[in-house]
This record gives structure tokens, C-alpha cells and sequence, in this order.
């Protein structure tokens, strides 16, 4: 095994952590905005999150590679331990571990995030059926043939 590209490899995963890490704060930030009424801060979270994703698909690209060039196509996280260089066992163990608890973090978050803005439109939901105005569901439809 390739042990710079192993090496390589574990630097990409503890980038992915540190990307994790800017998505769970930006998804505080937008459930703060939520809490407030921000909807401009909203806007701005969510566009946050559209800019790292992209870049998390080209993190995917790149570590989908370095599998590949390992002999490592397929094998998850989980087995990364057991399959890596035994001279990098603990390195391993420890980025692998690192890894997983910044994307429970992150889900965590990204739950919570989501359960306020349900919360929130179903207020606004609320709001709008006292006033008598039409639910978006109810509004009439019109077709949009612009190119």
C-alpha cells in the first residue's frame, strides 16, 4: 500500500472533518436566524450550505479516487482500521474516530435546524389559514414557459 497516499488520504478525511464542523455552525447560525425571524440570515446560512456542498463533492470525488488507488473501492469508514497500514493503526484510528463524531455532531444539528424551520413554517401556516389567505397548496398554479 501507498503509504503517502495513505497519508494524503487521512489528510482529506480530516478536512472533510473540519468542513463538517463549518456546516454544523452554519446550521446553529440558521437555527438562531429561525429563533429570531432572520429570514435574511436564513437566506444566508442556506447559501453557506449550498457553496460547501458543492465542495464536499469534490471531496467525495477525490477520497472515491484515493480508494481506488489504494485497493480500497467500497470499504467503508467503519473498516478503514482494520484494512489500513498497521504502521498508521492509531493515526487511523484516531482520524476515523475524529470523523465520526463531527458528523453526529453535525446531524445533530442539522436536525435541530430543520425541526425549527418545520416549526416555523407550520406558524406561518397557522397564520395565514386565521387570516382566511389560501395555503400555497391551494393557490392557483400558473405555468412558467420561460426558457
Amino acid at each position: 500500500m501507498d503509504m503517502a497516499v495513505w497519508q494524503d488520504y487521512l489528510k482529506l478525511l480530516d478536512n472533510l472533518g473540519d468542513t463538517l464542523d463549518k456546516l454544523t455552525e452554519i446550521e446553529r447560525t440558521k437555527t438562531a436566524a429561525v429563533g429570531r425571524g432572520d429570514l435574511d440570515g436564513v437566506e444566508a446560512s442556506m447559501k453557506q450550505e449550498q457553496v460547501i456542498s458543492l465542495s464536499l463533492r469534490g471531496m467525495d470525488q477525490k477520497r472515491e479516487k484515493m480508494l481506488a488507488q489504494l485497493g480500497l473501492t467500497g470499504v467503508p469508514l467503519r473498516e478503514l482500521e482494520e484494512r489500513g497500514p498497521r504502521e498508521s493503526h492509531m493515526e487511523t484510528r484516531r482520524t476515523v474516530e475524529a470523523l465520526r463524531r463531527k458528523y453526529e455532531v453535525f446531524q445533530s444539528a442539522s436536525e435541530v435546524a430543520r425541526d425549527a424551520l418545520e416549526c416555523s413554517l407550520h406558524t406561518i401556516e397557522q397564520a395565514q389559514n386565521a387570516k382566511g389567505a389560501p395555503l400555497p397548496e391551494e393557490r392557483p398554479r400558473q405555468a412558467d414557459f420561460r426558457a
